[in-house]
């Protein structure tokens, strides 16, 4: 399902979740880490969209699979959802692109775009 990496790319030749090099830049080795493994946990819904915690747990290192899981739902790629049996990760969005733009006080910022799995619903009479 997640494929943004072209054939015969390394992994260090592109930007794990979109990442512009401009942003990618500024982040530590620490947090480059979590990074890379939010979008290694991304492969993991290849074949089914809701995993359960415990299966992604397995994935790496708990604390670092948590980090990553937080930095997916930061972005809304993900919902996580919890049961009395087990807590269940559900992929709801692929990352697209971030796309910078001038505030009002000339200073860049950055709007992160992702790609519904499904379309949002809405109420047509709320459309202009």
């Amino acid at each position: 399902m997640h494929s943004s990496q072209p054939e015969g790319a390394s992994v260090d030749s592109r930007r794990p979740l979109a990442l512009p090099d401009e942003l990618w830049l500024d982040l530590s080795p620490a947090q480059r880490a979590v990074y890379r493994r939010a979008e290694a946990l991304l492969d993991v819904f290849s074949f089914e969209r809701s995993v359960l915690l415990s299966k992604l747990l397995t994935h790496g290192p708990r604390a670092e699979v948590l980090r990553a899981l937080q930095v997916l739902g930061s972005m809304s790629l993900v919902d996580i959802d919890g049961s009395e049996n087990e807590a269940t990760v559900t992929l709801r969005a692929l990352p697209e692109e971030h796309v910078r733009v001038t505030g009002p006080d000339g200073r860049p910022r950055w709007i992160f775009v992702a790609r519904p799995l499904e379309p949002p619903k809405v109420d047509g009479r709320t459309l202009n």
